[in-house]
């Protein structure tokens, strides 16, 4: 059953990435890497939007008794309203605006980041109640439309990258409103008592949330604004092509890894052999993976990128070894909610940010792009070493 369950989350993201894997020979061509640098930030952007939107009650919702799910979908849902809110005050401010300008270029408008907090928090909101109702089929398929909807609206129409990437997103807002209806006047009634009774959820849990996916934009956001949209480009092209399968296998994994885990907790039983059991699994992947980008890696990118773009092997490996690193444990995260230690993972998540923001503030525009991306390779695998050992003490 669970190895179905992974099987049903992970395939529907598969298939979606498969659809930009077969576009992605005439996307490389038609947009230079410059443009890809931009659209990688932003989306970088909408990836932090995605963790945190919600303030978190999306994780709350596989914690919550089956009377009070609807109405922490609602609480989820003005907090996506909330975050856009802030989000477009923010970026209003002058300095604000030429910082993300920088970084993006040209989405760095009050509209574009409204509209990404939306969209983004509806879609994390809505996948996770799908698998909170046991429709790992219907999360599935949305992610299996965003990326597919993303990559044919930049192949056939003339929005750009960004403005895709958005339509992408936004293919939840169905079934985001089908939960919607689910509120009669005494679940909206139960609201914010719901949104209360979970609030250690955005008080510790959304903190830690922000800083994991800040720390996962660092990298873009630093090589873009330190060195180039050019290569910011590259990066993120060869980290998407290159990691892909990992990364989408961790994503499903680590969803239905909340759900099990949570399963086996509430049956007074121990995780930790089931917990190890994934890391197994995910660290095999990753050797597999690593070995064939070190033999294919370069010849494979080439065909699909075409000249303008950088293949050589020791940057592709270099890219790739901290994606291989973070989906081998990141997972586990799951064990943290199910045994309320979300207070122990905060900790390390800030410990996380500063040691990622050290390494790319004190090198990144100071050193070639390459001697940054090895420092990053080994702050990754020492602090999620360390990660790795206290999610195995917590499941215990």
């Amino acid at each position: 059953m669970f190895l179905r369950q992974i099987a049903t989350v992970a395939g529907g993201a598969a298939a979606g990435q498969l659809i930009v894997l077969a576009t992605t020979p005439w996307l490389a061509r038609m947009y230079p890497p410059a443009a890809f640098g931009e659209y990688a930030a932003f989306l970088s952007m909408c990836n932090v939007f995605v963790a945190t939107a919600c303030f978190r009650y999306d994780a709350a919702l596989n914690a919550a008794d089956d009377d009070k799910v609807a109405s922490l979908f609602g609480a989820a849902f003005l907090a996506t309203l909330a975050t856009a809110g802030f989000g477009a005050l923010a970026v209003w401010s002058p300095w604000a605006h030429a910082l993300l300008g920088r970084v993006v270029g040209e989405g760095a408008s009050v509209w574009n980041v409204a509209a990404a907090a939306i969209v983004c928090g509806v879609f994390q909101a809505s996948s996770a109640m799908a698998i909170r109702d046991g429709r790992f089929a219907w999360s599935s398929l949305l992610r299996l439309a965003q990326p597919a909807v993303f990559s044919i609206a930049a192949l056939l129409s003339p929005i750009g990258l960004i403005y895709s990437c958005l339509l992408g997103f936004a293919v939840a807002t169905p079934l985001a409103l089908r939960y919607l209806t689910r509120l009669d006047w005494a679940g909206l009634a139960r609201v914010v008592p719901s949104a209360w009774r979970f609030r250690e959820f955005p008080i510790v849990s959304l903190p830690t949330s922000l800083l994991d996916a800040g720390s996962l934009a660092m990298p873009i956001w630093f090589i873009s604004s330190q060195y180039s949209s050019h290569d910011a480009g590259n990066y993120a092209q060869a980290q998407r092509l290159l990691a892909a399968p990992l990364t989408l296998f961790a994503m499903a994994l680590g969803q239905v890894f909340l759900k099990r885990a949570g399963d086996i907790v509430r049956q007074g039983a121990s995780p930790r052999a089931f917990q190890r059991r994934v890391a197994v699994w995910l660290a095999l992947g990753a050797g597999v993976l690593l070995l064939g980008v070190m033999l294919l890696g370069r010849p494979v990118l080439h065909l699909f990128l075409g000249d303008g773009w950088r293949t050589d092997t020791e940057f592709l490996v270099l890219v790739f070894l901290p994606v291989a690193v973070r989906s081998c444990v990141s997972p586990v995260t799951g064990i943290f909610i199910v045994k309320a230690r979300l207070r122990i993972c905060a900790i390390w998540q800030a410990l996380y940010f500063c040691i990622t923001g050290a390494v790319f503030y004190s090198l990144a525009g100071h050193v070639p792009i390459e001697q940054l991306l090895i420092a990053y390779a080994i702050s990754e695998t020492v602090c999620y070493g360390l990660y790795l050992y206290i999610a195995d003490k917590v499941a215990g």
